[in-house]
């Protein structure tokens, strides 16, 4: 049975941590296509992302989860065209989060080659409490033009802040 978080409740109930960040990764194959990433299709993936939430998860098939990070709560949602963590801005700050983000994004680089993505595209939108936008940016990964893990890291890095 899938489990959904009611965003809009969450961040009602939680309105004193002020805006929120939304960070969306997706697979982007040689023809421009993405590709399915539920867990039936991302099995391995993942398991590994339920082993690192463990005992908070696991996300079911095309779910979401609460998860307690160092006492920041954030979620983490399995949709087909990618995972998405949703964290307050005052959430990301906390090196455990950040450093659970970047895990994320970099879990999702290697399980994405494996299936064929030839680039990643990150989206990170951040949204007040009253459900405004007032920041949304993208950016794209080509894996052919990275040479190094550290590259990918600074990358990422660079996005995140």
């Amino acid at each position: 049975m899938k489990k959904h978080i009611n965003i809009s409740e969450f961040v009602k109930s939680n309105h004193k941590n002020g805006d929120i960040v939304s960070f969306k990764v997706s697979p982007i194959t040689e023809s421009g296509y993405s590709f399915c990433c539920c867990s039936g299709c991302l099995r391995e993936f993942w398991d590994t992302i339920n082993d690192k939430i463990s005992p908070q998860g696991p996300i079911e098939h095309e779910g979401s989860a609460i998860l307690n990070i160092q006492n920041e709560q954030v979620i983490l949602e399995q949709h087909e065209s990618g995972p998405e963590l949703i964290a307050f801005l005052i959430s990301l700050a906390a090196t455990s989060v950040y450093d659970f983000v970047k895990w994320l994004l970099l879990s999702s680089i290697s399980a994405f080659k494996k299936k064929g993505a030839t680039k990643i595209k990150i989206t990170k939108k951040i949204t007040t409490t009253k459900q405004k936008i007032v920041n949304e940016s993208t950016f794209e990964i080509d894996f052919n033009s990275i040479k190094s893990a550290k590259e990918i890291d600074k990358i990422i890095d660079s996005f995140l802040k």
